[in-house]
């Protein structure tokens, strides 16, 4: 049975959420895309075909809002928040489950909904998508190539808290480990004569 949504979300009302968020995620550090939020939420979706029992407003309030916490909190910006969602019918509950889950979801997700989302937002950080991802801010960094395969292998042995999550996972974390280990022999291959010895 596909994953649909019911209760506030509709579709009229998703698209007034996401047109909300999108500017603020992608203002917040110059590094989101605008298409991530639509990636996190498709991925949370799939996520959630497999786990019953979940809450599916809240669960697509926090796959939207995931990542901006920091904007959410900031002074006056969580009461515009409340307010707009409140307009759009969101129960007071559901708006403070919100603002209790975003800070959490990456370390220490306490819901079925929360680990969903971390799960989603993990997955966006693994695979050839996670790798590009990495290699693009160890380039913003200035890192050396073997900071970065060591970041992407690192980000491979992620733990996931679904076990749909982790079927999802267990081609993208083949695809980094292959991808650091050869990163780190041909950087080897070609290395000049060391100094000293």
């Amino acid at each position: 049975m596909p994953f649909t949504y019911d209760h506030c979300v509709d579709e009229p009302t998703r698209r007034r959420i996401i047109e909300y968020v999108k500017p603020l995620a992608v203002g917040l550090d110059g590094t989101t895309y605008s298409g991530d939020i639509d990636r996190i939420l498709a991925a949370s979706e799939r996520i959630a075909e497999e786990v019953p029992g979940i809450d599916r407003d809240l669960l697509f309030l926090l796959a939207v809002f995931s990542g901006q916490d920091r904007w959410v909190q900031r002074m006056g910006h969580g009461s515009r928040t409340e307010i707009f969602l409140s307009s759009l019918g969101f129960p007071n509950a559901a708006v403070a489950a919100l603002f209790r889950g975003l800070p959490r979801i990456r370390s220490s997700p306490a819901t079925r909904e929360e680990e969903i989302v971390h799960d989603a937002l993990a997955l966006e950080e693994m695979g050839a998508y996670g790798i590009v991802r990495h290699l693009l801010e160890g380039y913003r960094e200035r890192r050396e190539l073997p900071e970065m395969a060591e970041a992407i292998e690192q980000a491979a042995g992620r733990v996931l808290r679904t076990s749909a999550g982790e079927t999802l996972a267990e081609s993208r974390r083949k695809t980094m480990r292959e991808f650091a280990r050869r990163a780190r022999e041909e950087q080897e291959e070609f290395r000049g004569p060391r100094s000293g010895g």
